[in-house]
């Protein structure tokens, strides 16, 4: 399926651009009215990021990268769905004041410059008027601020990182290898990076979280995780956890969230239970299994008789399962239902995962085995 067709009730087609661009830019101070074509050009060259509306999705993460040899590089990535970005690449230029990128078979798509955003047009080249409006000026990236896209956040647990936080003003990053270290870092600071190990956690007064408090060579620091919803305001997503850091005298809040193996997405379909094996036959078409979405913390599927649905939150090595709601048939066999009810029910799993198997493991033995359904 074309991904730009999604967005066509809202009148656009959404662009996003990777590419890097080492030309310092621009002011973009004056209106599109007050500058030239080539003053247009000049300003617009640089990378622009925003979350744009989406007409059946949280939203959009929009990257636009103009480079000065007039190419460009676009990436979305469509919040909730596959964190695989989809990107397109081509050619642009300046025409009455207008940002155009040249679209084969879709035509130009058109931007303005406005004060320090780039503007997303509509079709025609008209501002795009609308209760959500705002959401189509684009801002011009910092280079060095800390990125919140799926790809980051898979390359952090690629390197052991088991949470990680932003936040700006200033810029700043947070990252926890449970077993190892914490290092928070300042992006505009001299010295604004600590690194220090991982100290035992705390509860905190109120909320559902930890709270870490570590002397250091630099000054005392105080992190505290909260599970509670917060919204980037770098790129409009919700992350699970509200952090505070405390360094000395300064304050610095932004979001954050545990980070987790991708592989676990997907259906799982129950092969043993308790060392003991599962014979799909037994079950007809409601074989056992397990459908995990990372994207929304739930898991649903089957018990073998009844339908089960649930939170889930996957923190390093472990799986918080929530409260596990079940239908209420009756079965002539209800004890593979009862065992996996009582397994997952509110409770804390460790796992091991590969692209083909599933293993959870309570009090360090194995007691279910999945192996990935279609």
């Amino acid at each position: 399926m074309n991904p730009f067709k999604l967005l066509l009730p809202i009148g656009i087609f959404l662009l996003c651009i990777v590419a890097a661009c080492s030309t310092a830019p621009t002011s973009v101070s004056q209106s599109n009215a007050e500058m030239s074509n080539a003053e247009v050009a000049q300003a617009a060259v640089g990378s622009w990021v925003g979350t744009i509306p989406c007409a059946d999705c949280p939203g959009v993460d929009y990257t636009l990268d103009l480079s000065p040899d007039s190419t460009y590089r676009e990436r979305l990535v469509y919040q909730g769905r596959s964190a695989t970005p989809f990107v397109q690449s081509g050619t642009w230029g300046v025409g009455n004041g207008r940002v155009q990128l040249n679209k084969q078979g879709t035509g130009n798509n058109q931007f303005a410059i406005e004060g320090e955003a780039l503007v997303m047009l509509d079709s025609e080249g008209n501002r795009i008027e609308s209760q959500v409006a705002d959401a189509y000026r684009l801002r011009r990236k910092n280079p060095d601020e800390p990125e919140d896209s799926p790809k980051l956040w898979r390359e952090k647990y690629e390197r052991g990182i088991e949470f990680a936080a932003i936040g700006n003003e200033p810029f700043w990053s947070l990252e926890v290898d449970l077993d190892k270290m914490i290092e928070f870092r300042v992006l505009d600071e001299e010295d604004g990076s600590v690194l220090t190990p991982v100290p035992v956690a705390e509860e905190p007064e109120t909320g559902k979280g930890v709270v870490y408090r570590v002397q250091t060579v630099s000054g005392n620091l105080e992190i505290r995780l909260i599970k509670e919803t917060c919204v980037n305001t770098m790129s409009g997503r919700e992350l699970p956890y509200t952090v505070t850091v405390l360094k000395d005298d300064m304050e610095y809040r932004g979001c954050g969230m545990y980070l987790r193996d991708s592989r676990l997405d997907g259906t799982w379909n129950l092969v043993e239970l308790q060392a003991k094996a599962i014979n799909p036959k037994d079950f007809g078409q409601n074989q056992p299994t397990l459908v995990i979405s990372l994207a929304e913390g739930r898991v649903s599927g089957s018990t073998g008789c009844n339908r089960i649905t649930g939170t889930l939150e996957p923190i390093a090595d472990r799986i918080n399962f929530g409260p596990i709601a079940a239908t209420r048939m009756a079965c002539p066999d209800m004890e593979v239902e009862n065992q996996i009810l009582k397994l997952l029910n509110d409770r804390e799993l460790r796992y091991k995962v590969s692209e083909e198997w599933l293993e959870m493991i309570l009090d360090g033995k194995g007691v279910m085995m999945f192996k990935r359904g279609e």
